[in-house]
């Protein structure tokens, strides 16, 4: 299998947890290049593009949420995924808001850790049935709307007809392929118009541009956190 990828990197501080998820990564995705790193700021790519994309593998278990060491996944490029993260206290809000674009469990890091990598490559977010319920009943909850948002962006951003309706299809959270066969274009045409949008919005990455269209709602789960039960 392929990626759009241009290089990964495999955050922790466990030698062993780096060697055996850099063999599995390799073994999927021969064309893309992985690496092992003890903390964000040794593989930090400032220069990231869409043309050039990487996605960071962040050890839960040995770094921890990198916003406690300053840096902020909603903020800067490439793709995020939290790995080895443990089920107890297991909080949606302080991944998903912060711009991962999914979460892998402990219990099953290495058995899925490839399909989540190929799934956030896709344009898809990886979190459980379970955390994407929780989440769409905050949405509930607060009175969500996601073409409110959707017209908000378009306004505040510039986006054209066509831009608008990707992004309103994003924040229902439809695939690519999804969107593809609902608009009768291309899976290219979809990444097409999706990277304009986030490009216009200045986000990175789907879970940032929900997590943004979120946090402009009148009634945000911001005020109303998803940690809850």
């Amino acid at each position: 299998m392929s990626l759009s990828y241009a290089c990964g990197h495999v955050v922790t501080r466990s030698d062993e947890f780096a060697s055996a998820t850099i063999a599995i990564l390799r073994l999927h995705f021969p064309s893309t290049r992985f690496c092992h790193a003890s903390s964000i700021r040794e593989c930090f790519c400032p220069d990231d593009s869409l043309a050039n994309r990487c996605i960071y593998l962040i050890d839960a278990s040995t770094v921890g949420n990198p916003i406690r060491n300053g840096v902020n996944p909603s903020h800067e490029q490439g793709d995020w995924l939290a790995v080895n993260v443990e089920d107890d206290n297991f909080q949606l809000g302080d991944w998903i808001l912060n711009g991962f674009s999914g979460v892998v469990m402990r219990k099953r890091c290495l058995e899925q850790i490839a399909l989540a990598v190929q799934s956030i490559d896709s344009g898809e977010l990886w979190y459980t049935r379970k955390d994407l319920s929780k989440l769409a009943k905050a949405y509930i909850a607060n009175e969500f709307d996601p073409h409110i948002a959707a017209d908000d962006f378009a306004l505040l951003h510039a986006l054209t007809p066509k831009e608008k309706h990707i992004c309103l299809m994003i924040l229902k959270g439809l695939n690519n392929p999804q969107i593809a066969e609902t608009v009768n274009v291309s899976v290219n045409t979809v990444k097409t118009h999706a990277s304009s949008v986030m490009r216009k919005i200045n986000v990175h990455s789907r879970a940032e541009l929900i997590a943004r269209a979120v946090e402009q709602s009148t009634n945000s789960p911001k005020n109303h956190p998803l940690n809850g039960g």
